[in-house]
C-alpha cells in the first residue's frame, strides 16, 4: 500500500503548487490537520521541499491557547523551522460573529506575513472532509451552480496563491498517519459545538450519509473534479466568445443578442466578472438584461456594486470606471489635515480639526498618537467604520442605510487616520476606537467640526 507521504509527494509533483526555491507560509493551528500537513512538508525530499515559515495565531479564546503556542514554539525550535506568532487580543473580540472576525484576523495576518517574507504561497490544511462539508452546505443553502465546487485546491490570495494540498485526503487518513508517526496535536473543544452549522454537518449529517454509502467522500470529490473541469471548459468558451463580440472595453449588443438567452446571460456575467463586478444578484441581473434588451430604450444607465456605472449607447454598452466617476466628483483632492486649518468640503462649508479641549460646536475625539496625521479624501470601495461592539460596517452600507442619493453618495468625503481607517464619514457616522484604561494620559484629544463659510 502506498504511504500517505508518497501520495502527498506525488500529488505535489502533479499539481506543481510550488517549487523548492519558494518561501511557503504554513498555517498551523496545532490541530491534527495542520500538524500532519507540516510534518508531510518537512518529509518532502530536498528536491521538492520549499523554505517553510510556520504561521500561528493565538486567538486567546481558550485557556489552552497559551499551551498550544508554547508547544508550536518548542516544535519549531527542535525542527529548526522559522515561526511567526500573533495574538488576537481578547479585548478586541466582538460580541457577535467571533468566528468570522477571527478568520478575517487570521488571513490579514497571513497576507501581511507573505509580504514581509516575500512569499508567494500560503498553504492551509483543508482536507477531503472539509470539501464534502462545504459542498453539502452550499447545496442546502442554494445559490449559483459554480459554488457547488466547494473549495478550490488553489486560488489567488494576497501577493500570491492560497494552496490546499491536503484536499484529496480524508480526515481519518490524517488521524491514522498522526497516530502511526506519534505526532502530537491539540483538539479544539469548539469543534464539538453542534450549534455551529459546520459541526452539525461534520458530526451528524456526513456520518449519516456515509452509513448509506461509505464512499461518500470519494464520490463528492469526484463530483467536485468533474464540475471544476466543466466550469474550466465553460470559462474558456466564454473568454473566446467575448473576444469576438467585444471591442476594447465595449460590448457589442447586436453580437450578444445573436446568442440564445442562456448564453447571453453567461457571456454578460463573464464580461462583468472580467471587469471586477462580482456576485451579481438575480434582481440586478434581471435589471441589466432589461436595460440591454433589443426592445429597450437605445440609451440608459444602471448603477452596479462598487459605484460602477453600466451605460448603454445604442448597440454598445460599457462600464464607467471608478476613476472616471471620481473625476466627475466635486474637485476636493485628498488633503493631509493640519490642526487649526480649514478644509472646504463643499462650496459653503469647511471642516476643521483643533486640539482639545475646546469649547464650541463639534465632536470630541480621543485618538492614539499613531493615528496622526489625519487625511480628508473621498470614500473608497473598501472603506469601513469600526462599531462600538467591535464589528465593522462598510461606508457603502452607511450611505445606503441613510438613503443617500447616488449623485450625493459619489461625492461623499471621509476623514481617515494614518492607518487608512475611517474616523468619520463626514456628516453621517463616526468610528469607535477601543480605548486603553489610561487613554487620557496616552492619547490626544481633538475637536472635529463643520462650519459655514
Amino acid at each position: 500500500m502506498i504511504s500517505l507521504e508518497e501520495k502527498f509527494k506525488r500529488h505535489l509533483q502533479r499539481r506543481r503548487f510550488f517549487s523548492k526555491n519558494d518561501t511557503v507560509i504554513v498555517a498551523v493551528s496545532t490541530g491534527v490537520d495542520s500538524m500532519v500537513l507540516l510534518n508531510l512538508l518537512q518529509k518532502l525530499p530536498v528536491t521538492l521541499r520549499p523554505h517553510l515559515v510556520v504561521a500561528h495565531v493565538n486567538h486567546e479564546l481558550r485557556n489552552q491557547s497559551t499551551v498550544e503556542e508554547e508547544f508550536i514554539k518548542d516544535y519549531c525550535d527542535r525542527h529548526h523551522l522559522a515561526l511567526a506568532v500573533t495574538h488576537w487580543s481578547r479585548s478586541v473580540h466582538p460580541a457577535r460573529g467571533v468566528e468570522a472576525a477571527g478568520r478575517a484576523y487570521r488571513y490579514h495576518f497571513f497576507a501581511d506575513l507573505m509580504k514581509r517574507q516575500g512569499a508567494r504561497v500560503l498553504v492551509t490544511a483543508h482536507h477531503q472532509n472539509d470539501l464534502a462539508e462545504t459542498m453539502l452546505m452550499k447545496l442546502v443553502r442554494g445559490g449559483q451552480l459554480d459554488q457547488l465546487v466547494g473549495i478550490a485546491d488553489q486560488r489567488p490570495f494576497a501577493s500570491g496563491q492560497l494552496v490546499r494540498p491536503l484536499l484529496p485526503f480524508a480526515k481519518q487518513a490524517l488521524v491514522n498517519y498522526a497516530r502511526a508517526k506519534g505526532i502530537k496535536w491539540f483538539e479544539d473543544v469548539t469543534n464539538q459545538d453542534l450549534t455551529i452549522t459546520r459541526n452539525r454537518y461534520r458530526h451528524e449529517i456526513i456520518p449519516a450519509l456515509q452509513r448509506e454509502n461509505p464512499r461518500l467522500l470519494d464520490h463528492l470529490t469526484s463530483y467536485h473534479d468533474q464540475l471544476q473541469r466543466l466550469l474550466d471548459w465553460r470559462e474558456r468558451w466564454l473568454v473566446e466568445r467575448l473576444k469576438a463580440i467585444s471591442v476594447g472595453d465595449e460590448l457589442d449588443l447586436a453580437a450578444l443578442h445573436c446568442h440564445d438567452r442562456a448564453d447571453q446571460r453567461a457571456l454578460l456575467l463573464e464580461w462583468l466578472r472580467q471587469r471586477g463586478v462580482l456576485n451579481v444578484k438575480q434582481a440586478l441581473l434581471t435589471a441589466i438584461e432589461k436595460l440591454l434588451a433589443v426592445q429597450a430604450a437605445p440609451q440608459g444607465q444602471l448603477t452596479l456594486p462598487g459605484a460602477v456605472m453600466l451605460q448603454r449607447r445604442y448597440d454598445k454598452c460599457f462600464l464607467l470606471s471608478q476613476e472616471k466617476i471620481v473625476a466627475q466628483r466635486q474637485n476636493v483632492p485628498a488633503s493631509v489635515v493640519k490642526l487649526g486649518q480649514q478644509y472646504f468640503i463643499n462650496a459653503k462649508q469647511y471642516l476643521m480639526v483643533v486640539a482639545g479641549p475646546e469649547k464650541g460646536p463639534g465632536q470630541v475625539m480621543w485618538l492614539a498618537p499613531d493615528q496622526f496625521p489625519l487625511t480628508l479624501r473621498h470614500w473608497q470601495t473598501g472603506d469601513f467604520i469600526i462599531l462600538k461592539n467591535g464589528g465593522h460596517q462598510k461606508v457603502r452600507r452607511v450611505l445606503i442605510d441613510q438613503k443617500v442619493p447616488q449623485q450625493v453618495r459619489d461625492r461623499q468625503l471621509v476623514l481617515v487616520d494614518a492607518q487608512g481607517r475611517v474616523v468619520w464619514v463626514i456628516g453621517r457616522k463616526w468610528s469607535w476606537f477601543p480605548r486603553p484604561a489610561n487613554y487620557q494620559q496616552k492619547w490626544r484629544q481633538v475637536v472635529v467640526s463643520i462650519e459655514d463659510k
